[in-house]
């Protein structure tokens, strides 16, 4: 998994690439987005365009990431969820929680 990062004025859109899978990486995710926290920004896209499999590390990593920048004041939101992760997202219910956009500009442009 790798996570690039762009800065849209205030918003931070972060590329996720690659397996979501139970490994040390997957939980790269709620490290590097309470990094950004950190840093104040608590304005978070994140693209999963590029994401090829997502186990439940991955998943619970999204959430943790979630609920960070929610307690931080801020909101993050998904786009671009293949069908696969979106049937994921539906199954565990948390489509219900996390707001999920069909392109990245959907996403930084509901901010």
């Amino acid at each position: 998994m790798r996570i690039s990062e762009k800065l849209n004025n205030d918003i931070t859109v972060l590329t996720i690439s690659g397996k979501m899978m139970i490994d040390a990486k997957s939980t790269d995710l709620h490290r590097y987005v309470k990094e950004l926290i950190d840093k104040n920004q608590i304005k978070i896209v994140i693209d999963l365009g590029k994401v090829t499999w997502l186990a439940s590390v991955g998943l619970g990593a999204i959430l943790a990431s979630y609920t960070s920048v929610k307690n931080a004041g801020g909101n993050l939101k998904l786009a671009r969820s293949t069908r696969k992760i979106r049937s994921v997202l539906i199954f565990a219910q948390l489509i219900k929680i996390l707001e999920d956009y069909d392109t990245v500009k959907d996403a930084v442009d509901s901010f």
